[in-house]
């Protein structure tokens, strides 16, 4: 006959004291469980932390002084255009450097062309590479 050890209980053992289902005595109790119905997944009965104080704002001088500690702002001549949005750029000290659109610039739609003058900063790390942020206006007498 069929053997197994379910069949050491009897038949009309109820499922609840099966030896093999987890009895209540062995669940872990969780206190939110308890809870009424509206705190059952939120702890919004608990009192909010303390707000902090706003930090104070830097003054607009501060900031671009931040920035300006980083970068040298130079001014010079587009020689070549390549791809991607990237220039060969000729600045007035003589430099030969590659300077690439900056997003400002692009999302204006600003035309570059060679032979145009330029704003590029460039960073005191690398100073083979600069940001354009600026193209001059060319002084045309009429």
């Amino acid at each position: 006959m069929f053997t197994s050890s379910l069949t050491s209980h009897s038949l009309h053992t109820p499922l609840l004291h099966h030896p093999l289902l987890p009895s209540p005595s062995r669940t872990h109790f969780s206190p939110l469980l308890a809870l009424p119905l509206p705190f059952h997944r939120t702890l919004s009965f608990l009192p909010p932390p303390p707000l902090r104080p706003a930090a104070p704002a830097l003054p607009a001088a501060a900031k671009a002084e931040k920035s300006g500690e980083q970068k040298w702002v130079h001014e010079g001549l587009i020689m070549e255009s390549l791809p991607n949005g990237m220039f060969r750029v000729r600045l007035d000290n003589d430099d030969l450097i590659l300077g690439y659109i900056s997003g400002k610039i692009r999302k204006n739609y600003v035309r570059i062309l060679p032979g145009d003058r330029v704003k590029v900063e460039v960073s005191r790390y690398d100073s083979s590479k600069g940001r354009i942020v600026y193209r001059l206006r060319t002084s045309t007498p009429s």
